[in-house]
């Protein structure tokens, strides 16, 4: 079921003299400026409750947008979501490694949340996060109050991840105490990076399971909890994951992924069409019957493919 997408945000300040139309193109870039100037004619704009059909009104900021976005074509995902637990407080799923967790961008209705509501009948709670390309276990809990209860487990559990990354990876595994911050240096604005001057502290343990010709395959066990720490810990070792686009061996094949897609030349240099990173157990109290809950996702057919080919091949 299609829901209705209206989109609101708040106009910054800094926005002012702006034309209405350039300042969506430079906000929401999945539509073109003249996508936008046929989308505010056709009176799909509000500012502050008020209909707006001139493409070219000038902002004051600070104003209230509104968008009927549902003309949006919204990219095709991976939706096979296999439960692996579920009882009265939450639901424990399998997430695929081409699906995203939450609205956003272009993706509204193919998002595990919109899907796992429509097929549970009732409002999910996503109780941790894993990027779009990310697969594995993810709790969504059936009512806020166990939300907060199960995120609070969650920390004080442990989360066991598996990658494929290049290089031979040392036998006696690594530790990894290193800050994280922005990479100022990347031409991509939300990249991250792992120096002595990062601004939030990240340690993440990681255990060799195997070597497949020039790459391999490790447990990774975050002690932390910062956005990306497990690929951006990885990339500063030295051992960047297959097919990850931001943190491999070039970051400009996220800047080609963004114009053009996956195409053939970038899936040649990728290897993988997606970051081979897995979500593959979680260990933690119920919050409920205080019993030791250990929920684990199968290891990806992507990986287990790649592993037997890097075999084959010497």
């Amino acid at each position: 079921m299609q829901r209705t997408r209206i989109i609101t945000s708040r106009i910054p300040l800094t926005a002012a003299g702006q034309s209405l139309a350039g300042y969506c193109a430079g906000r929401f870039s999945y539509l073109s400026l003249e996508q936008w100037q046929r989308e505010i004619a056709a009176g799909k704009l509000s500012l502050d409750g008020a209909n707006v059909l001139n493409p070219a009104t000038t902002l004051q900021g600070g104003e209230m947008l509104a968008w009927d976005g549902s003309c949006i074509v919204e990219p095709e995902v991976d939706d096979r979501i296999t439960i692996l637990y579920e009882d009265e407080w939450f639901v424990a799923v399998d997430k695929p490694g081409n699906l995203p967790v939450h609205p956003a961008g272009r993706y509204f209705n193919n998002t595990l949340v919109a899907l796992m509501q429509e097929r549970c009948g009732r409002k999910v709670y996503p109780v941790h996060r894993l990027d779009r390309e990310t697969s594995g276990v993810l709790l969504l809990a059936l009512d806020e109050k166990s939300a907060g209860s199960l995120s609070t487990a969650l920390m004080q559990g442990s989360k066991e991840y598996l990658a494929l990354v290049h290089g031979n990876f040392p036998d006696r595994g690594l530790l990894v105490d290193l800050p994280i911050g922005r990479d100022e240096k990347s031409a991509v604005r939300k990249k991250r990076r792992a120096w002595p001057g990062g601004d939030q502290s990240a340690i993440t343990r990681f255990q060799k399971v195997l070597t497949a010709g020039d790459d391999s395959l490790v447990r990774c066990f975050p002690q932390t909890g910062r956005l990306h720490q497990i690929r951006v810990h990885l990339l500063s070792a030295g051992f960047p994951i297959v097919g990850d686009k931001l943190y491999g061996r070039d970051e400009t094949a996220f800047l080609t992924f963004i114009e053009y897609g996956l195409t053939a030349e970038l899936l040649e240099r990728l290897i993988l069409p997606r970051t081979a990173l897995h979500a593959a157990r979680l260990i933690f109290l119920h919050p409920q019957n205080k019993r030791e809950m250990i929920i684990q996702a199968p290891l990806p057919r992507m990986f287990s493919e790649f592993i037997r080919a890097r075999k084959a091949n010497g």
